[in-house]
């Protein structure tokens, strides 16, 4: 029998200020990292100019797909 590992993630998006805090990622690097596609963000809908949300659990999945894995969702 396989051990079963539950990972939760307490808040799937986050504001971009936020995820620069916690990350010590400065700001200019985080932006340039979502437009070329590195960091993953919430879709904006019909506001462009709404808040940007990093998706944490999409972050999440792209790190354990690294690893030597299999990933039940």
């Amino acid at each position: 029998m396989r051990p079963s590992i539950t990972i939760t993630i307490p808040t799937p998006y986050l504001p971009l200020d936020e995820y620069c805090r916690l990350t010590g990622t400065a700001m200019g690097t985080a932006r340039d990292m979502i437009r070329d596609g590195r960091l993953p963000i919430r879709g904006k809908g019909d506001k462009p100019r709404g808040r940007v949300e990093v998706n944490m659990a999409a972050l999440t999945v792209e790190a354990l797909s690294e690893c030597k894995i299999s990933l039940n969702a």
